[in-house]
């Protein structure tokens, strides 16, 4: 092990680098598929705070790189690599036997080894279809069911069972065995820790999204199979799978979700699966390539490259006539699992809640809309429907009645709404263009000088009455 620099005399305590958090010290850790991807920033992230782990891997081209990678750990922590198909359940248990034998205890398992081969149900064999399921699914079960006595004795341990976000949502694009086999590992995991609950073992299931700058999607998938949606939400990288999953560890919980927007994506899908599989159809294929490593953070100024692609793509007529269907119910749906937090594209675009009194029932309505931000702080709104003729309810209820409720960010606003003209809607509109350029397209296919209103915060916070005048007609 390399002797650390000697830190000079006169730096100040808050220059010196702090000392390892070795809260793993003398634990040992088992991580399958341990030579690549987030199961070789698992083993990492675990020896760093003290852990000596014990990675099989069945790639001796991974475990010879890994191995080199890993050559200087600092600190007391340390990585053995094995080389084992972890399918081969009389060799997986032998491996297991002889960890326990050599330290006498065994903390932490990782299952997280997996068989990639993602193609369509006419494409894929019995044997590759098999294979996922016996690598990602049977050894899970193989794994568990040997440390599980081993753990119960020791009164302590952690079993990490790693599914995907793929055995949730089910879209075109990934493997119907990749996501029969990543949904069988979260129900195993659910009833796993209703069994153990008491105990003072714990399981925890991990749920990572798009991991990028693996060889997931460098070898072995190409990023194309992903439905274009992937494009415009936010990725992971191995290492932060890695410590999310040692603070799931830390504090016990039973479940961890990365990135941050997933438990709402989860809940959404749940509650409009086919909007959720039209989109992902109706866009196409992704055109990222998830093989890279994350870019570099974009000039400050800059729009994202994200939100450059959500532009243009959503130029196009057909993708705007699709999102006049599914967006506005797809918004709704996330904008009440997540109190008023987020919608769809919240995380790329400012949007906002907008409700208003329906003109003819009296009833509030909620409409999700993109926005401008004066300087004045005020809001900036355009009634473009999507380039739809017609102009949107919302917008004839703001004219009947000014009054408003803005929701952003979890926080609620009461507005008084104000048509502009002239001048005043000339500016706005400069303003709304550099939000969203594609307003330029919806104006031009509708056929309607397009409303815009600025809504102002009132002194008045009484709230937009519930309901007024009842009547059957629509708002």
């Amino acid at each position: 092990m390399p002797t650390p620099p000697t830190t000079p005399t006169s730096a100040p305590a808050s220059a010196r680098p702090a000392p390892p958090d070795l809260w793993l010290r003398g634990k040992v850790a088992l991580v399958t598929g341990g030579a690549g991807g987030i199961g070789l920033a698992l083993a990492r992230a675990l020896a760093a705070h003290g852990a000596s782990v014990h990675a099989a891997d069945v790639s001796a081209t991974n475990l010879a790189h890994a191995t080199q990678q890993t050559a200087a750990l600092p600190g007391p922590g340390s990585i053995t690599f094995h080389e084992l198909d972890i399918s081969d359940r009389p060799g997986t248990e032998q491996w297991i036997a002889d960890t326990h034998r050599a330290h006498g205890r065994i903390d932490i398992l990782v299952n997280n080894a997996a068989y990639i081969q993602w193609a369509d149900v006419q494409d894929t064999t019995v044997e590759d279809a098999g294979r996922t399921m016996r690598v990602g699914y049977d050894a899970m079960v193989h794994t568990v069911k040997a440390v599980l006595p081993l753990m119960h004795a020791a009164k302590t341990g952690h079993i990490v069972n790693v599914g995907s976000s793929a055995g949730k949502v089910f879209v075109k694009g990934p493997s119907a065995a990749y996501a029969a086999m990543k949904a069988a590992v979260e129900g195993y995991t659910r009833i796993l820790q209703l069994e153990l609950a008491g105990t003072p073992v714990h399981a925890l299931l991990v749920r990572p999204g798009v991991v990028v700058g693996t060889d997931f999607f460098h070898r072995h998938v190409p990023s194309h199979r992903l439905p274009r949606l992937a494009d415009f939400l936010p990725t992971t990288t191995p290492e932060q799978v890695a410590n999310a999953v040692l603070n799931g560890l830390r504090h016990r919980r039973s479940q961890v979700d990365i990135p941050g927007y997933l438990p709402a994506l989860y809940r959404a899908y749940a509650l409009t699966p086919g909007l959720f599989a039209h989109l992902s159809g109706a866009l196409g294929n992704a055109r990222n390539d998830y093989g890279t490593p994350r870019p570099a953070p974009k000039p400050a100024g800059q729009p994202s490259r994200a939100r450059r692609l959500l532009t243009a793509f959503g130029a196009q007529r057909a993708v705007a006539n699709t999102m006049t269907r599914i967006s506005p119910p797809l918004d709704r749906a996330i904008h009440t699992l997540t109190a008023g937090r987020a919608t769809l594209f919240s995380a790329v675009l400012p949007t906002l809640m907008l409700q208003t009194t329906g003109r003819k029932t009296g009833q509030p309505r909620r409409s999700p809309l993109l926005y401008a931000t004066e300087s004045t702080g005020d809001l900036l709104v355009v009634a473009s429907n999507f380039g739809q003729p017609h102009h949107p309810a919302w917008s004839t209820n703001l004219i009947a009645d000014p009054r408003a409720t803005v929701i952003r960010d979890g926080r609620t606003t009461t507005v008084t709404g104000h048509l502009l003209d002239g001048d005043d809607r000339d500016r706005a509109w400069q303003q709304l263009l550099a939000v969203w350029p594609p307003y330029t397209n919806y104006a031009d296919r509708s056929g309607r000088h397009l409303r815009i209103f600025r809504l102002s915060p009132t002194t008045d916070n009484t709230p937009i009455p519930a309901t007024a005048a009842p009547d059957s007609r629509p708002s």
